[in-house]
């Protein structure tokens, strides 16, 4: 069974541009998809994974890119799963953007 994860992660205090950089690299590199909302990530795992070893490896994952990037202040939330996480954007500003949003979810 493949499980997915999403993962969000506020970096606390001054974080600095090389920091944050090094951070979002070194997650990238064990193939976390960095989502356009803010600071959510996105990884999935392989088949044999189970539920708590993914998110035993995200933690470990987080815990080196921050000690990567220097970076010993940090909350993330992770929610691991089998389906993948559904993503939308709803663009404009006019009357009708309420009725779309309502129209997709119907």
């Amino acid at each position: 069974m493949t499980f997915h994860a999403i993962v969000t992660v506020d970096l606390n205090g001054y974080v600095s541009d090389t920091a944050r950089k090094t951070f979002e690299r070194v997650l990238a590199e064990h193939h976390y998809v960095k989502r356009k909302l803010t600071t959510v990530w996105r990884v999935q795992f392989t088949p044999n994974t189970t539920a708590a070893g993914a998110e035993k490896v995200v933690r470990e994952h987080i815990a080196l890119a921050a000690s990567t990037a220097g970076i010993r202040d940090y909350e993330a939330l992770v929610m691991v799963g089998e389906q993948p996480p559904t993503e939308w954007k709803i663009d404009g500003t006019s009357a009708g953007l309420l009725a779309e949003a309502l129209r997709r979810f119907s």
